[in-house]
């Protein structure tokens, strides 16, 4: 079982997590933490960098998803930088791709 290791960083005004490893149900909760502080600093758009992630399970998907809707409660959003193609497909199979705004570089998320 791989770790989820978490950088966080102010580009633009939006906060952009940089994801590496795994997010399961096993390191979710730590990306949980990580969301819910920063949106609750005042950081409600948040940018999650996937570009590092080897692989995403449905506990994962569904911390994302509750992310989203506390950032939406704070008039913000999330957007995902997801250029593997194995993870987008994930995605794309639960029809996440509807929910979420992803994109294939940080400069494309940003703008």
């Amino acid at each position: 079982m791989a770790d989820l290791r978490i950088d966080t960083r102010i580009v633009g005004g939006k906060a952009v997590l940089d994801l590496s490893g795994e997010v399961d149900s096993y390191n979710s909760p730590k990306l949980r933490e990580k969301m819910v502080a920063l949106i609750d600093q005042g950081n409600p758009e948040l940018v999650i960098n996937m570009t590092e992630v080897d692989y995403i399970d449905s506990t994962g998907l569904g911390t994302l998803v509750g992310g989203l809707k506390r950032a939406s409660e704070k008039d913000g959003t999330i957007r995902i930088i997801c250029p593997n193609e194995q993870i987008y497909k994930v995605f794309h199979i639960t029809g996440l791709v509807k929910v979420f705004s992803i994109f294939d570089n940080e400069q494309a998320a940003l703008s």
